[in-house]
């Protein structure tokens, strides 16, 4: 179960609703260039391809963004886009994704990678990931993921609870539980017992692991995805299914639902989920006044503050510890600390 046998899957298909009004249907979060001068798919796939070589990594995104993800990624091989013809979130993803690697190589390790993190030591991450693979190396029907040592009270994340060291991979823990988003005095309590860990979102593990959990947590559709198997190449078929499937994470769909065989990886890198914009203030350099600011902007008497303009001048006066967004789709304000509401206005603003 060495490289060979080890695949990457980069999770591409979510809406970054609340990067409203850069992220639109057309242009979704993960092809944008928020950091750099990548897009946050190509940056995760860079990453990727320090531990597998392009035939091994695989892209699943929603069809309407095939050609998108071919411009930023003309190296993928055809075959290695995986176009779901509805987004219903990763669990869905994972057991389509799961499909097609049985077909390429029955003992296949999949590496699931969502493409909207921001991991600016690469070197340090594929060591992680390697050491992640590693495990399941010893423990081949095990779930692995890659805990993150929390640095705050954050209700927008799942954690996990870490148990015994694992003495066969350094920085290894079982994982007692996952807890998905709990609320802040919750999250305030685990904070304090000091064993509870972010939950990445990585996930590593065999494809036939993740095909028994569907199967005994996820029974509906795993029916639906062996109905996909029996009829494989059948388009109307895959549309059919996917169409009745829900439209839930694999966190909640399966893993909160485990009680055994779960193991993390301690990370030993730097890490941020860019879920909202108040985290490009966390990851983007700030000038004198704390402030990131992107575009044509001008500020006087601002501090604190997301400012980003794509086509048009914007000008502050007088704020502090806010967002405001400017694009030829909208125009977005909101105090810091609310963005992750930002999803709650995408239906009305369309």
């Amino acid at each position: 179960m060495g490289i060979d046998h080890a695949f990457v899957v980069v999770l591409a298909g979510g809406r970054g609703e609340r990067f409203w009004p850069l992220s639109t249907g057309a242009l979704p979060k993960a092809f944008l260039h928020l950091v750099g001068r990548e897009s946050l798919l190509q940056a995760t796939v860079r990453r990727a391809r320090l531990v597998v070589p392009w035939p091994q990594i695989l892209v699943v995104a929603g069809r309407a963004h095939a050609d998108v993800v071919r411009a930023q990624l003309p190296e993928l091989p055809d075959d290695n886009l995986l176009l779901e013809p509805f987004g219903r979130d990763t669990a869905a993803a994972l057991g389509f994704a799961s499909l097609h690697l049985e077909r390429r190589d029955p003992e296949a390790v999949m590496a699931v990678l969502p493409a909207d993190h921001h991991i600016p030591h690469g070197e340090a991450f594929a060591a992680g990931l390697g050491r992640a693979l590693d495990v399941v190396k010893v423990h081949p029907n095990w779930v692995v993921t890659i805990g993150i040592p929390p640095t705050r009270p954050e209700i927008g994340y799942g954690y996990l609870e870490a148990g015994e060291a694992l003495s066969e991979v350094p920085g290894a823990f079982s994982v007692r539980r996952f807890l998905e988003k709990p609320d802040l005095d919750t999250v305030w309590n685990l904070l304090q017992e000091g064993r509870y860990y972010w939950n990445s979102g990585m996930f590593i593990w065999r494809s036939a692991t993740i095909q028994g959990l569907l199967e005994r947590h996820m029974p509906e559709e795993w029916a639906g995805f062996r109905r996909i198997r029996e009829a494989w190449g059948r388009e109307d078929v895959l549309v059919r299914e996917f169409s009745a499937f829900r439209r839930m994470s694999v966190d909640y769909g399966v893993l909160e639902r485990m009680d055994s065989g779960m193991a993390m990886i301690r990370a030993d890198f730097a890490w941020d989920d860019l879920g909202s914009w108040d985290a490009l203030a966390r990851v983007l350099p700030v000038e004198e006044n704390g402030n990131v600011i992107i575009g044509d902007v001008r500020s006087l008497d601002t501090s604190g503050s997301v400012i980003i303009s794509t086509d048009q001048r914007v000008a502050t006066l007088g704020v502090s510890d806010m967002i405001v967004v400017a694009s030829r789709h909208g125009v977005l304000v909101c105090p810091k600390g609310r963005s992750q509401e930002v999803r709650r206005l995408v239906g009305e603003t369309r």
